[in-house]
């Protein structure tokens, strides 16, 4: 029996999740002739060609009924069009729309990598605990453990997934350097101004002993694993190694973990290596919200205010909210709409688009899902990675695991 999930109905006639909620609790009461479907303790609306004319009337009706005063008209700036490309707005756009959010990656382009430079130049002024520092903190303890997995590689390739700054990976570097058995430093991110900063930062601290490789890509779903052909079919392929790293929490930020980790496993090859780093489930992480310009902020730090400037959404239509979802087990931030907002977006020619936002919706501008550690572990597995060691900070605040590629073919033979 096919049917309309909500989501769905939101994109295909241009409306908030919150209206489609609506249209459902009208015909849960017997006052629309929408036609619905339960499944569990979710309700849909089926897909019917009496349903479809339905919705097209309430979706006309409630544009009818709402006066160009209900909404404030506002057109991104100009420059929107030229940071993101048309692939990216339209994805903008149907996050909006469909999932109440806009992706924390789009926030990393041009002088929204500058703001989030100076966050990280913030963390390591202060010293204390942060995702930075316990970072740091983690690789160093490591660094014995992480040469004992190397085994005796004559190549390390090390691919920095969402690069950053490339500042928690500086010992390593240094590590594997002196060691003599560092091949290839590849910085993969969304943003080249982030890839711009990581470069100088590597010419800074290293020289030209270190050739920086930088490579724009959207990790949650572009794979990487045509960066190394060569060194895979290379005759010293046997004595090559890639460590891939992913730092900062960056998984626990998407709307699945797994959305970023799929990608990676796919990109890897047996004997590669996987690090990764995040913050824990606990008490005090649950507290952890210090996301604001400067510590103890309640304002809308930059990095997050960046693409509802771009968006010319002002401060003054919205409310910021953060938080902890006990129910969901997230940590939050996100605006709420004081005024229905209209927002035109003119690509040029035929390419435009209009978006809806209702007053009362929200547009979560940050998550970080809450996972224990044997849940990290667990999400590891799924995505196909085999646990190989893990590390706590001596406050235990922050994590590190360190897996590689499970082999399928010998756990059949098994």
């Amino acid at each position: 029996m096919p049917y309309f999930k909500q989501s769905e109905l939101a994109e295909l006639y241009g409306v908030s999740a919150k209206t489609v909620y609506n249209w459902i609790d009208l015909a849960k009461h017997g006052k629309s002739d929408l036609k619905l479907y339960a499944k569990g303790k979710y309700t849909f609306v089926l897909d019917t060609p009496e349903n479809r004319l339905t919705l097209k009337a309430l979706a006309d009706k409630g544009k009818k009924h709402r006066n160009a005063a209900y909404y404030k008209t506002i057109l991104p700036e100009p420059e929107f069009f030229d940071i993101y490309s048309e692939r990216q707005i339209l994805d903008i756009i149907t996050n909006l729309s469909v999932h109440g959010e806009i992706p924390l990656q789009y926030n990393y382009l041009q002088d929204g990598a500058k703001n989030w430079e100076g966050r990280m130049d913030r963390f390591e002024s202060e010293g204390a605990a942060n995702s930075l520092m316990s970072t740091i903190e983690l690789i160093q303890d490591n660094l014995v453990t992480i040469d004992r997995f190397l085994k005796n590689k004559k190549k390390v390739n090390v691919i920095d997934l969402g690069v950053g700054n490339a500042r928690p990976v500086k010992e390593l570097l240094g590590h594997l350097l002196d060691r003599g058995v560092l091949h290839r430093y590849i910085g993969i991110d969304i943003s080249p101004t982030m890839l711009g900063i990581a470069e100088r930062n590597v010419k800074d601290w290293y020289g030209d002993a270190v050739k920086f490789e930088g490579y724009v890509r959207d990790i949650t779903n572009e794979q990487f694993d045509d960066l190394v052909v060569a060194d895979m079919l290379d005759e010293e392929a046997d004595q090559t190694l890639n460590l891939v790293l992913l730092l900062g929490g960056t998984s626990v930020n998407f709307r699945s973990s797994n959305d970023a980790l799929k990608p990676i496993f796919n990109s890897m090859h047996r004997n590669d290596l996987l690090i990764h780093t995040l913050k824990p489930d606990t008490e005090a992480s649950r507290r952890y919200l210090d996301l604001g310009p400067v510590p103890g902020s309640i304002s809308l730090a930059p990095n997050f205010k960046y693409i509802l400037d771009l968006l010319n959404i002002d401060e003054s239509s919205y409310d910021v909210e953060s938080g902890f979802d006990s129910e969901k087990k997230m940590r939050y931030v996100r605006v709420r709409l004081k005024t229905a907002l209209q927002i035109q977006f003119d690509l040029g020619g035929t390419k435009k688009r209009e978006l809806y936002l209702e007053k009362g919706d929200a547009i979560l501008l940050f998550r970080a899902w809450h996972l224990s550690t044997p849940e990290i572990i667990t999400e590891l597995g799924k995505a196909g990675f085999m646990f190989l060691h893990a590390s706590l900070t001596e406050d235990r605040q922050y994590f590190l695991s360190i897996s590689g590629v499970d082999n399928r073919i010998d756990i059949e033979r098994a």
